[in-house]
């Protein structure tokens, strides 16, 4: 029987690709047409996901790159989430992966702009905290679709929102960002440190604000009555494997 490396090797190769998985998800977006001031986060980040397998075909990058991946538990075997982007190396193990979480901020409705800044925290930072994404490596990252373009506030809010709930992340007080050691010089991009108890260990968010446009027009609202097709789930089953 061979066996192709630990998990801990596996782990250090990937972490080792962070700063280049970083650089090529920044500079496919500014590639993009920016989307309209209210679009839907999976029609983002479903563009986006095509733009990086293009972007990965370019630059020979040694990832294979999904959207909309769904994590079991290893042990019930129930529905831990769906994954919105998903870098995975040429190795045989399906639990080594960087997850990108995608959420929108500041989008722009007819009515105003709605910030967004608690589900950002709420429904995207504690995923990995608490263990639903990435439980057997050691970073993954928070991408922000900032729809009005205003990276400075947004920025700032959930920074705000991530210090209110800094205790449950795991973060030591003040609960605050610091530079992204992955892409120290780009001011888009910060960094959050947890403690996910003994049994997961610390873990690194990096954190993306990719800007769009504000002069971009908002998506029309839908045709009432309008049928949408359900979204199948593709399975990802994260366990061991040896060969």
């Amino acid at each position: 029987m061979t066996h192709y490396g630990s998990p801990s090797e596996w782990t250090d190769l990937l972490e080792s690709q962070v700063p280049v998985i970083l650089d090529v998800v920044i500079s496919t977006w500014e590639t993009m047409p920016p989307p309209a001031g209210n679009e839907l986060e999976d029609t983002v980040s479903e563009a986006l996901c095509r733009a990086l397998r293009q972007s990965r075909n370019r630059c020979d990058l040694p990832f294979r790159i999904d959207t909309q991946m769904v994590e079991l538990d290893p042990e019930a075997g129930q529905d831990q989430g769906r994954m919105d982007i998903v870098f995975s190396p040429p190795v045989p193990r399906e639990e080594i992966y960087f997850c990108l979480e995608c959420k929108r901020l500041n989008v722009r409705e007819a009515d105003g702009v709605r910030p967004y800044f608690a589900e950002y925290v709420r429904y995207g930072m504690f995923r990995f905290v608490r263990g639903q994404y990435s439980r057997s490596v050691q970073s993954g990252g928070m991408l922000a679709f900032v729809l009005d373009g205003d990276l400075a506030r947004a920025m700032a809010g959930v920074e705000s929102n991530v210090g209110n709930h800094h205790r449950e992340l795991g973060m030591t007080t003040p609960g605050i960002f610091r530079a992204s050691a992955a892409r120290p010089n780009d001011d888009r991009v910060r960094e959050t440190e947890h403690n996910r108890g003994a049994n997961l260990g610390s873990f690194i968010i990096q954190h993306l604000f990719m800007a769009g446009d504000p002069n971009t027009p908002l998506r029309p609202p839908r045709t009432p009555g309008a049928i949408t097709k359900p979204k199948k789930k593709r399975s990802r089953q994260m366990s061991n494997i040896t060969s």
